[in-house]
């Protein structure tokens, strides 16, 4: 079997057969060979970029602070007559990141959940396209968009996500590109999409001790004087054709667009378990390993989703049923001790395995020429008898977000709140941006979250926050 492995300590891509050995090959050189191929294939090339300067002001005393930040991004695309070349290469000094950094690699890998490096490096997508009047087949880094909903789509499953900054970035920023083969087949009115992922690719969490890791236990033992949080990075599951993912799907055009979702493979939601507490007190400082590490388990979803437009308004719809989803129980029943124990302390087992439903519907209606109006509703049940997750059934979602141009598109504002009923969580998040020329802009966005320490939103109630920004894009 033949195999790609993103190296955590080079910019490297290694390719590895069973029984051959490994065989290192430099990421910058895998690129220009892709890019070589294309050019092959035709002079036409176009490239654009985004330059993103950023800071933060953190709205409580007690919140992880953040320092300025700088992003970029460059994409490049070469076309001819049946190829097609694509890169997309993001670089970032995080601000979030605790100083000193304590990952030193350039890139991004495919292997931690705990990545803490800046400045760093990440292909977000990085393939190659062969079409015919019928079928269009990639091959490498992909990104995929399935279902119909914004922001937490059910049917979303082959991408897993980036949490180091969650809530404060856009669904299509927080998916990490993985290495895939993806066919897509025209007929008539139909679309047949097929992908493979051959290697599992985890998820990525922040440190316990950065701005956006959330309220956990972890995040409690920082405040012992001299403490040091080290999670423990997780054993991934062997990276072997049966445990790779596949998904399907089928698309129908018409009056109204529809589509049958297929996919089996590992849970890209975070779930985790439990092992042991270990409290290593050393030579000025305590070094503590929360006893719990990400967990993965493999699900079956069976999902719909259907959008049509009507005048004014655009509607959307998905459901997914979703089988064998682990959940964690309340924190307050991860066995956790009051004081500091001996160590190591061993801890109660948290996950439970059930099937869930979980449904969605949107709606956007346009008011005037350059107002919109988004509305949507997504609902989260989880089936069986056993207490999971904030002991509820149901976790609900309700989102409406208002975006008005001004001043003949010059101005561009955004106002909208995310409301989780169960446990009166909310999210309150407002931009304005001021637009200067087809290249410049700048804005300002705030964002206030409220609820219970282990609900949607209010784990990270101490992460209010006022930002600004400056983009500069060609």
């Amino acid at each position: 079997m033949l195999g790609l492995r993103l190296h955590k300590h080079a910019p490297s891509v290694q390719f590895y057969a069973p029984g051959a050995g490994m065989i290192k090959f430099p990421i910058f050189c895998t690129a220009a060979l892709l890019v070589t191929v294309a050019a092959h294939a035709s002079d036409a090339l176009s490239t654009s970029g985004r330059l993103d300067l950023r800071g933060v002001e953190a709205q409580h005393d007690d919140s992880v602070k953040e320092d300025p930040g700088a992003a970029g991004r460059i994409k490049l695309d070469m076309n001819g007559s049946s190829w097609k070349f694509h890169s997309w290469l993001e670089g970032e000094w995080d601000g979030t990141v605790k100083r000193p950094a304590r990952d030193k690699a350039l890139f991004k890998n495919y292997e931690d959940v705990y990545q803490s490096n800046t400045p760093y490096l990440e292909f977000k997508e990085l393939w190659v396209q062969y079409s015919t009047t019928t079928l269009d087949m990639k091959t490498g880094i992909q990104r995929f968009s399935w279902g119909r909903l914004d922001e937490f789509p059910p049917n979303d499953l082959l991408n897993p996500w980036d949490y180091s900054q969650f809530l404060r970035k856009p669904l299509e920023d927080r998916k990490i590109g993985v290495p895939s083969v993806s066919a897509s087949l025209n007929k008539s009115d139909w679309t047949y999409d097929t992908v493979w992922v051959p290697w599992f690719v985890p998820y990525r969490l922040s440190m316990p001790d950065e701005r956006w890791s959330g309220v956990s236990r972890a995040s409690a033992f920082a405040q012992i004087p001299n403490a040091e949080i080290v999670p423990t990075q997780p054993d991934l599951p062997p990276r072997t054709i049966r445990n790779s993912n596949i998904g399907f799907r089928a698309r129908h055009t018409g009056d109204i667009e529809w589509a049958l979702n297929l996919y089996h493979g590992y849970d890209p939601i975070p779930v985790f378990k439990t092992t042991a507490l270990v409290i290593d007190a050393q030579p000025g400082k305590i070094l503590i390993d929360p006893g719990y590490v990400p967990d993965f388990h493999r699900i079956t979803s069976i999902g719909l989703d259907a959008a049509v437009v009507t005048g004014e308004w655009s509607l959307r719809a998905e459901a997914a049923y979703i089988m064998n989803r682990y959940y964690n129980i309340e924190q307050s029943r991860w066995g956790y001790p009051t004081s500091l124990p001996s160590s190591p302390y061993p801890l109660n087992t948290i996950g439970q395995k059930t099937d869930v439903l979980n449904y969605g519907i949107g709606a956007d209606y346009r008011l005037f020429e350059d107002r919109t109006l988004f509305m949507q509703a997504i609902q989260t049940v989880i089936l069986g008898n056993t207490e999971l997750l904030y002991e509820r059934k149901i976790e609900t979602v309700l989102s409406v977000n208002l975006k008005v141009f001004w001043i003949n598109q010059k101005v561009e504002t955004n106002a909208s709140i995310a409301y989780n009923p169960e446990h009166e969580s909310t999210m309150v998040k407002a931009n304005a941006w001021y637009v200067f020329t087809d290249s410049w802009k700048t804005g300002l966005t705030a964002i206030k979250l409220t609820g219970p320490s282990q609900s949607k939103f209010g784990r990270y109630s101490r992460n209010d926050q006022v930002e600004a920004e400056l983009v500069y894009s060609w």
